[in-house]
C-alpha cells in the first residue's frame, strides 16, 4: 500500500513573497549590469573625444533618450548600421520603450548631433529584411543576439524568431523633419 502524504500549502504571504522576489530578480536581470554600465561610460567618453572617436564611430552612436516616467535623460551608446534612408539598431535594450513614434530624439554619430525619428519594428518579416543589413555590417551583433546568417546572407528564420521572442527588435532611425 502506498502512503499518502499531505503536501503543505503555502500561505498567501509566502506565495506573495516568492512572487515579489521573482519580479525583483527579473527587473535586476533586465537592467544593464555593472560591466555594461562601465562600458557605456567608457564608450561615451571615447565617442566624445576628438580623434579617438574615429576608432568606433563607424559602428557606435549615442542616443539621447528621455525617460517616459522619470523625465530623466539617458545617453546610450549602441551599435548601428547606416542605410540609404537612415540608421538601423538591433537591440533588446529596455531604453527603446522610451521612444515615442514621431517624436524626434537626439542622435550623435561621430561627433555630429542629428535630430532623428525612431520606429521600433518587431514584425518578423520586416526584421528579417532589416537584419540582413545589420548582420552584414556588424556580425558581432549576430553572435550577441543569437542570430546566425544562412548561405544566402539572410538571418536564419528560427534564430531570428527565437531572438524576437526574447525581446530583440529593430529600431529604424530616419532624419526628423526640419524644425522638429
Amino acid at each position: 500500500m502506498t502512503e499518502q502524504r499531505a503536501v503543505p500549502q503555502q500561505s498567501a504571504q509566502t506565495q506573495h513573497s516568492a512572487h515579489t522576489r521573482q519580479n525583483a530578480q527579473a527587473r535586476r536581470s533586465a537592467r544593464p549590469g555593472r560591466g555594461q554600465r562601465a562600458l557605456n561610460v567608457v564608450m561615451r567618453a571615447v565617442l566624445s573625444t576628438p580623434g579617438l572617436h574615429r576608432a568606433v564611430s563607424d559602428r557606435v552612436l549615442v542616443l539621447d533618450v528621455i525617460g517616459r516616467a522619470s523625465g530623466r535623460r539617458y545617453r546610450i551608446p549602441v551599435g548601428y548600421t547606416p542605410t540609404a534612408d537612415g540608421l538601423l539598431i538591433g537591440t533588446a535594450g529596455r531604453w527603446r520603450r522610451n521612444l515615442v513614434p514621431g517624436q524626434p530624439i537626439r542622435v550623435v554619430v561621430g561627433r555630429c548631433a542629428r535630430s532623428m525619428v525612431a520606429d521600433v519594428i518587431t514584425d518578423e518579416a520586416e526584421c528579417a529584411r532589416l537584419y540582413r543589413d545589420i548582420l552584414a555590417h556588424n556580425p558581432v551583433h549576430g553572435r550577441y543576439a543569437g542570430i546566425g546568417v544562412g548561405a544566402d546572407g539572410a538571418p536564419r528564420p528560427d534564430e531570428l524568431r527565437a531572438a524576437l521572442a526574447r525581446g530583440i527588435a529593430v529600431v529604424r532611425l530616419r532624419p526628423a523633419a526640419p524644425g522638429a
